[in-house]
């Protein structure tokens, strides 16, 4: 499988930005990924969905304030060249400015070679809480 370009990320992620002013709110984490499959969402799209706390959303605003912090750090991630360590993780991380129980998160996902952004986000994704502060 082919890994997607940074810039087809950030056009993936801006199409699930539309798709979430779509909705009407409020929203379950589940209606979030029932429209994201509806748009075809990109596989990173669909894993940062996946990753939001499971909770009622009250506006397109309170969606994005969780999804945004996923979408800075797989865009970074794509930026980075794989594989990678989880150091190489942790410090893209913190290069990005990150939010700290991400960088710790990172810390705590298993010390091994990730071969793409997928990998990561599927071996860490229970460990981190990808919204902003």
């Amino acid at each position: 499988m082919q890994q997607a370009s940074s810039s087809e990320i950030q056009s993936a992620f801006q199409k699930a930005r539309q798709a979430f002013s779509e909705i009407q709110y409020p929203a379950t984490k589940q209606q979030l990924i029932d429209k994201a499959e509806e748009y075809n969402a990109h596989i990173e799209v669909m894993q940062a969905i996946e990753s939001l706390p499971d909770r009622r959303y009250n506006s397109t605003a309170d969606v994005l304030k969780e999804f945004e912090g996923f979408q800075k750090l797989v865009q970074a991630f794509h930026e980075l060249k794989f594989p990678a360590t989880k150091q190489q993780l942790v410090e893209e991380a913190k290069k990005v400015n990150a939010r700290s129980e991400v960088v710790r998160a990172l810390e705590n996902c298993p010390d091994r070679q990730y071969n793409r952004p997928g990998d990561v986000i599927q071996e860490c994704k229970g460990k981190i809480s990808w919204g902003s502060q």
